[in-house]
C-alpha cells in the first residue's frame, strides 16, 4: 500500500512538474511574441519617414551584402533579428522577397536571352553584368537627380505615315521615356509602324546617351535603367512594378529596385508556377 501511495504521489508530483513546465515554456513564447511585435512597432515609428523604402531593404537583406548601406531605414533593418525583420515586413504590409545572388545571376542571363528575341539592340549585361553590378559595388552613394529621363523620342507622336512613306516629326516636346520606347517598339505593329525603321531601344539609348565614351557611373546608371525597363516591358503585369521610382535618390536605391524588377519578372512567376 505504502509503495503504490508513493509512487501515485510520485507520479502526480511529475505530471504537475510537466504541467507548470509547459506552461511555463508557453508563457515565455507568447512573452517572447510581444516582444518581437513591439521591436517592430516602435521599428516602425521611428523609421517613418523611410517606411516606403522598406521593400529595398528587405532586398538587401535577402542579398546579404556585408557593407554600409546609404539608407538609414536599410542599417537599422539589417540590425534587427530575422524574427524581427519579417515581424516589420508583416506589420507594414510588405512581401518578404527571398532572392539569391545566384538567382539574380539567372535572372539576368533570361533578360539577356529575352533582349535577343526581341531584337532591342546590343549587350549591355557582358562579362557577367559588370555594369550593373558595379552601380553598387563603387557607385552606391551616387546621387540621382533624374530616375526615368523624359529624353527619348515617343514613337506615337513622332511617327506618321503619309501614303506610302514613314515621315518623322522633329518636335522635342514630344520626348518620352525609355520604357515608353521600348513598349512601343516591341508593338509597333500594333501602332502601324515597321520595326525596321526604327532604331532598336538599346542601341539607341547607347548612342543618344553615348555610353561609349561616358563616365563609369553614367554607363551603371543606364544599365540599371535598361534592366528596369526591359523587365516592366517583358512582366504579365504592372502590379508587380507597384515601388514609386521618385523614392529613389541614389545608385544604390536603383540596384535593389532592379533586383526587385527582376524578381518579379523571372523568379516570381517561376515560383508561382512550381506551386501550381
Amino acid at each position: 500500500m505504502n509503495f503504490l501511495a508513493t509512487s501515485a504521489l510520485t507520479i502526480a508530483i511529475y505530471w504537475l512538474q510537466c504541467s507548470h513546465e509547459k506552461e511555463r515554456e508557453q508563457m515565455e513564447v507568447e512573452a517572447q511574441k510581444k516582444a518581437v511585435a513591439e521591436a517592430a512597432r516602435v521599428f516602425l515609428i521611428d523609421n517613418e519617414d523611410e517606411i516606403e523604402c522598406l521593400p529595398l531593404s528587405a532586398i538587401a537583406k535577402s542579398l546579404n551584402l556585408k557593407r554600409k548601406h546609404h539608407r538609414a531605414i536599410t542599417t537599422k533593418f539589417l540590425r534587427c533579428s530575422e524574427e524581427v525583420q519579417k515581424e516589420i515586413l508583416k506589420q507594414a504590409n510588405f512581401q518578404l522577397i527571398e532572392i539569391s545572388k545566384e538567382q539574380v545571376s539567372a535572372a539576368l542571363k533570361r533578360l539577356k536571352d529575352d533582349i535577343k528575341a526581341c531584337g532591342f539592340g546590343r549587350d549591355t549585361l557582358y562579362d557577367g553584368a559588370k555594369y550593373f553590378h558595379r552601380a553598387m559595388e563603387r557607385y552606391s552613394d551616387e546621387k540621382i537627380e533624374t530616375v526615368n529621363p523624359y529624353i527619348f523620342e515617343d514613337i506615337r507622336r513622332t511617327h506618321f505615315y503619309q501614303g506610302d512613306s514613314l515621315r518623322l516629326l522633329k518636335d522635342t516636346s514630344y520626348n518620352g521615356t525609355l520604357y515608353g520606347y521600348m513598349y512601343d517598339y516591341l508593338h509597333s505593329a500594333d501602332l502601324g509602324k515597321s520595326k525596321w525603321l526604327l532604331q532598336p531601344p538599346i542601341d539607341m539609348v547607347w548612342s543618344q546617351c553615348n555610353l561609349a565614351g561616358c563616365p563609369e557611373e553614367i554607363m551603371t546608371f543606364w544599365t540599371m535603367r535598361i534592366v528596369i525597363d526591359c523587365c516592366r516591358v517583358f512582366a504579365e503585369s504592372e502590379e508587380d512594378f507597384a515601388f514609386d521610382e521618385d523614392l529613389i535618390e541614389t545608385q544604390e536605391d536603383m540596384y535593389y529596385y532592379a533586383v526587385m524588377a527582376l524578381y518579379s519578372t523571372y523568379i516570381a512567376k517561376k515560383e508561382e508556377g512550381a506551386d501550381e
